[in-house]
């Protein structure tokens, strides 16, 4: 009696054993995934790594992050408390339902946006915005992750984490499109999301890394505090549109505007665009903390080594690099890139001027020094579109 009561024992233990052990990776995501749906609250840090297509080196940025989910929210779905700070930003950006807060620490300013008006710099097809999207408030696309038929998913656990990865289905130009999340099992989180792309033999990595996550430790409370006692004593305005003359560049047809600066050089020599009135001028406006500049440089290389031989000065005009310091990484920076054209560092006034509302802020002067074309931002095409104005007026 006691040896069968032993084996039935022994046989449940088995039983039961394997039982547990017949838990699916797919089923143990799920259970982590319904995990992070059912918090309330998350905070990280976060630790982000891109390397663009047609650039050879990647780009580091970190920043924190705080969000406390608000299922009423239609916009984004909770209170987000996103800050960054490096050698040239010192920001942080603040949404509380109601108002949108830009908060930029360097000037001890807050401006408030309306959120149901388009946010210059807010989150929506911004960098900042991509930094952000971690799954917490977008959950549902985890589970649109692995039910969409769309998308060739497959779960697997790798050293004690849950791996899954996606393959999306190819564009028109962008191919092998594929992403890794990563789940840490015993913190029933997302700690690193992998992304990889091709583009005609080219490739994009973008990685986000979580550190010092926290579920269920801050409120809409906490955060409406640390507003008000970061704030206390800065000045509030109210974000007003710029007016179409305000917000417009330089327009076509335009005079250009004489400045002088100094060239990226140890002697420190005299810039004065003046020096160039018969040659076609390109400025680019950019600095080198910035993403889509540093995406720039190899297509203002290609342009530059074309016509130079044709009489074209391109410069890349720099005022936020001109510190001591900012301009001895600056020169470091140039030789690591091998940046071909002259930078020259400017006031900031000079940019103003020149209605340099973001960056890349790219600039043709004509012979006659008019204004020939101007661009903001990066684009894929642009070496095209600068070709293509540059073979009509050096004819």
């Amino acid at each position: 009696m006691k040896l069968n009561i032993i084996l039935i024992i022994v046989f449940s233990t088995l039983f039961w054993s394997c039982k547990k052990e017949s838990i699916t990776p797919e089923k143990e995501l799920n259970k982590i995934i319904s995990s992070i749906n059912n918090k309330t609250s998350i905070s990280y840090d976060l630790d982000y790594r891109i390397k663009y297509f047609d650039y050879p080196d990647t780009t580091n940025i970190s920043a924190k992050a705080i969000i406390v989910k608000e299922k009423s929210d239609s916009l984004f779905g909770g209170y987000i408390w996103y800050s960054r700070k490096d050698s040239i930003s010192d920001y942080i950006k603040y949404y509380d339902l109601n108002s949108f807060y830009i908060i930029n620490n360097y000037k001890k300013e807050v401006i408030r946006y309306d959120p149901k008006k388009s946010i210059p710099y807010g989150f929506t097809n911004n960098f900042d915005g991509k930094l952000l999207k971690t799954y917490f408030l977008q959950d549902t696309s985890l589970k649109k992750l692995l039910q969409d038929s769309i998308y060739k998913s497959k779960v697997s656990e790798v050293n004690g984490s849950l791996i899954l990865r996606i393959v999306y289905p190819d564009g028109d130009e962008v191919i092998n499109q594929k992403k890794e999340i990563i789940f840490d099992k015993t913190l029933k989180t997302i700690k690193q999301i992998i992304f990889k792309a091709e583009l005609d033999n080219l490739q994009e990595y973008n990685e986000w890394n979580l550190k010092d996550i926290k579920f269920d430790s801050y409120t809409s409370e906490y955060l409406e505090k640390k507003f008000q006692s970061i704030t206390k004593d800065y000045e509030f305005k109210v974000y007003q549109p710029p007016s179409k003359e305000e917000n417009a560049s330089l327009v076509k047809g335009q005079k250009k505007l004489d400045f002088k600066g100094e060239y990226l050089t140890k002697n420190k020599s005299e810039f004065d665009i003046s020096d160039f009135s018969e040659n076609i001028i390109i400025l680019d406006f950019w600095y080198k903390n910035c993403p889509p500049c540093i995406k720039s440089i190899p297509q203002l290389n290609r342009i530059y080594k074309k016509y130079e031989s044709k009489g074209l000065k391109l410069f890349g005009i720099n005022d936020i690099d001109i510190g001591s310091l900012s301009r001895e990484q600056l020169i470091t920076f140039r030789q690591k890139e091998n940046i071909k054209y002259p930078i020259v560092l400017i006031d900031k006034s000079i940019s103003e001027k020149y209605k340099v509302r973001g960056y890349p802020t790219l600039y043709i002067i004509n012979k006659n020094g008019e204004i020939e074309y101007s661009k903001l931002g990066y684009s894929e095409n642009m070496e095209k579109e600068v070709d293509s104005i540059l073979n009509k007026i050096l004819k």
